[in-house]
């Protein structure tokens, strides 16, 4: 059952509803994406299931729609490239797009960064971190905004911002840059009723060198009334996985190879 605008925040009701519907078949194709983007996303079969999964989370497959707040989500897939489009990553490392169908199923627009932060970027696979606002622009030679990700902060900076020894902090990431594949724009709005085969792309380091990523999503909470703020009927995103594991990722094919299929 989708989640309707009304849908209440009782969680034994929204655990309930998730049900895992059909794998798609039709994966097979080399897909154009647009804007650059197109030669890098080349479509790929369907993966198996995993059977490893987070505690209380339902299993996330590639090819298998799953419900989140407003959206059904099915992921086609992981893939790398050196670049897509006007999304260039540092020297050295690459970019990582994961491939998915989403509809709006509810009554009412959503605004795109809602998918964002409903599908966070997968950790510990070298996805390079935010960098603070403080740091824009400084002098560093710590590997800030050069594409590599300094292991702690500096204690002789700020000592009294220093992370514990026993609990380093962990570096904030960023949220995915979304493009719709068919036209290679980043979309604002995702409309009711229509469904958009989008790529959430994040800048990846190149010293990771596994085969899989683990994805999660995030739970949506439908918001009537908010007690805490001014902004009322809003989705508002909890700190529950709702939908885990491990997706395969498929190296893109290089652009010259992929427009040569295309002929």
């Amino acid at each position: 059952m989708k989640h309707a605008r009304n849908d209440g925040p009782d969680l034994a009701f929204r655990l309930g509803r998730r049900m895992v519907a059909a794998v798609a078949d039709d994966m097979s194709t080399v897909q154009r994406v647009g804007v650059g983007v197109v030669a890098a996303l080349v479509a790929v079969s369907p993966f198996g299931a995993w059977n490893e999964v987070e505690a209380q989370a339902d299993p996330l497959t590639a090819g298998t729609p799953v419900e989140v707040g407003p959206f059904e989500v099915t992921i086609e897939k992981a893939a790398t490239a050196d670049e897509l489009g006007y999304l260039v990553p540092e020297p050295g490392n690459h970019m990582l797009a994961v491939v998915a169908n989403v509809t709006n199923t509810g009554e009412v627009p959503v605004n795109s960064g809602k998918l964002g932060e409903a599908i966070p970027a997968p950790e510990s696979v070298g996805i390079i971190p935010e960098v603070p606002l403080e740091d824009l622009g400084a002098d560093s030679d710590d590997g800030a905004g050069t594409g590599t990700t300094p292991d702690v902060a500096d204690p002789s900076a700020d000592p009294s911002a220093s992370p514990s020894p026993s609990e380093p902090e962990k570096p904030e990431l960023p949220s995915a840059s979304i493009v719709n594949i068919k036209d290679g724009t980043s979309p604002i709005i995702l409309n009711p009723g229509l469904t958009y085969r989008v790529a959430l792309i994040w800048e990846q380091s190149d010293k990771f060198s596994g085969d899989v990523i683990p994805l999660r999503i995030m739970e949506l909470t439908w918001i009537e009334e908010s007690a805490a703020s001014l902004d009322n009927e809003y989705w508002l995103p909890l700190d529950e996985v709702a939908f885990t594991g491990q997706i395969p990722i498929e190296p893109a094919k290089p652009a010259a190879d992929a427009e040569a299929g295309q002929q």
